[in-house]
């Protein structure tokens, strides 16, 4: 087996010194690698933001806008439902077939609905079909999205140098929260375009075909690059299929499945309480201006596509049990510091700090990874993150909801909780790593 594949180098070693570098073929397997995932974010935010516009064209005029609303939310709802069986399906076939194959099916289930988005008829045009055929796109994504996240990561992980994982994951998970910022971007340009009349008719699709474009594009050209050395090296020992269910998950890695659920909880818990509600809730509840608040989520993002990185280069030097726990640390100080007392004015660098700081989740992903041997690697991933980000994400906003309309500490001692679960998993992942290479 090659050296830098080699299971004597843990991620947790802190030792970087003479590390391979990344090869132009490595950086090729990363960049391909992060556009599914950036496309996965782009889809997400288009349509959270266009949903208002969605709801009036693919459903009834006569129908109250409040109701338009919640029907569209729950047709986008229900892709997250068939994420987690899409993703256990998928990543199960990743672990028989091999990674390259399922990587490849991910990006097209994610492309060619997105594009069909695009294209829709209006439910003017053709009546009940028009909501039908979204709920059909929408569940072709989700099982898409399932898929994706765990696939990505593997595939590149079992691609780099073992001490450049943990700042190839870093890498990766910065372009997914590029995907974010590329799909704000194009709402200012196509919102600046097109306004009224020409935004119900044409506008609104403009985003989901650039994205299905770009999708089918990124699904090309992961036609180039090579499967996976430790899949290969499986395929030679023949050792693809006899472990691949989830019956032995179950048998031989109960405690690294509770490892994983709980690193799950603690990356779907940060972003759904911190990314994702207090957008709204500051807005509705504490009366900020929109634009103040979008311009605070932009600082966000931007500072994690930064802390992904770092913290990703910093695990691979110092090691996953000190830097995740400083960075969770981190998060639930920054969290106290820009909601126990929001302000309009300074709530940008609120944001920026408590973004910089969430990039802890990046140990998270490395731990999903690395907890189980190669032959069920993508079946353990799947099984453990996509139920537990599928319910987390879709209950803990509602949660939050209430409890920070009474109470607006929420806002911070929701986090930490997240945080300190962090904290507790990333010693603990140390003694359930496995090897990148399956044990001979």
């Amino acid at each position: 087996m090659p050296e830098q594949y080699s299971a004597t180098h843990p991620i947790d070693c802190g030792d970087v010194a003479g590390a391979p570098r990344l090869t132009a073929a490595q950086c090729r397997v990363l960049g391909v690698g992060a556009l599914g995932g950036a496309l996965e974010y782009y889809e997400f935010v288009v349509f959270v933001f266009l949903t208002p516009v969605i709801g009036s064209l693919m459903f009834p005029s006569a129908i109250p806008d409040w109701l338009k609303l919640v029907q569209t939310f729950a047709i986008f709802a229900v892709g997250y439902l068939a994420k987690p069986l899409g993703g256990i399906v998928i990543s199960m076939l990743g672990d028989r077939i091999g990674r390259k194959r399922s990587f490849g099916v991910t990006l097209l289930l994610m492309a060619i609905p997105t594009f069909c988005i695009g294209l829709l008829p209006t439910y003017a045009q053709v009546g009940v079909m028009a909501p039908i055929l979204l709920l059909v796109c929408r569940v072709c994504q989700g099982i898409a999205i399932g898929g994706e996240f765990p696939t990505a990561m593997t595939f590149i992980v079992e691609h780099v140098p073992e001490r450049r994982s943990g700042f190839s994951v870093g890498l990766t998970s910065a372009a997914f929260t590029c995907g974010m910022l590329l799909a704000i971007m194009m709402l200012i340009v196509v919102g600046r375009h097109f306004a009224g009349a020409e935004m119900l008719s044409t506008g609104w699709r403009i985003p989901f075909l650039v994205g299905g474009v770009f999708g089918l594009a990124s699904a090309f050209a992961r036609r180039y690059v090579r499967e996976t050395p430790v899949f290969e090296e499986m395929q030679q020992r023949k050792r693809t299929s006899e472990k691949a269910s989830f019956s032995a998950l179950l048998k031989r890695y109960p405690g690294e499945m509770v490892l994983c659920v709980l690193a799950s909880l603690a990356q779907s818990g940060i972003i759904a309480s911190i990314m994702i509600f207090p957008l709204s809730f500051l807005q509705v509840e504490m009366g900020m201006a929109r634009d103040v608040v979008n311009q605070a989520q932009l600082w966000m993002l931007v500072s994690i596509i930064v802390g992904n990185v770092l913290v990703g280069s910093l695990v691979d030097r110092f090691g996953i049990k000190y830097i995740v726990p400083l960075f969770a640390l981190g998060t639930i100080a920054a969290s106290y510091a820009a909601f126990a007392s929001p302000d309009a004015s300074t709530l940008r660098y609120g944001f920026a700090a408590v973004g910089f700081m969430l990039t802890f989740t990046t140990g998270m992903n490395i731990i999903l990874v690395r907890s189980f041997p190669a032959s069920i690697r993508l079946t353990g991933f799947s099984v453990t993150y996509n139920p537990t980000s599928a319910v987390v994400g879709g209950l803990l906003p509602l949660g939050m909801s209430y409890l920070a309309h009474f109470d607006q500490a929420a806002l911070f001692y929701v986090p930490a909780l997240f945080a300190f679960c962090g904290m507790l998993v990333a010693p603990l992942s140390v003694r359930y790593r496995k090897p990148l290479y399956e044990a001979a």
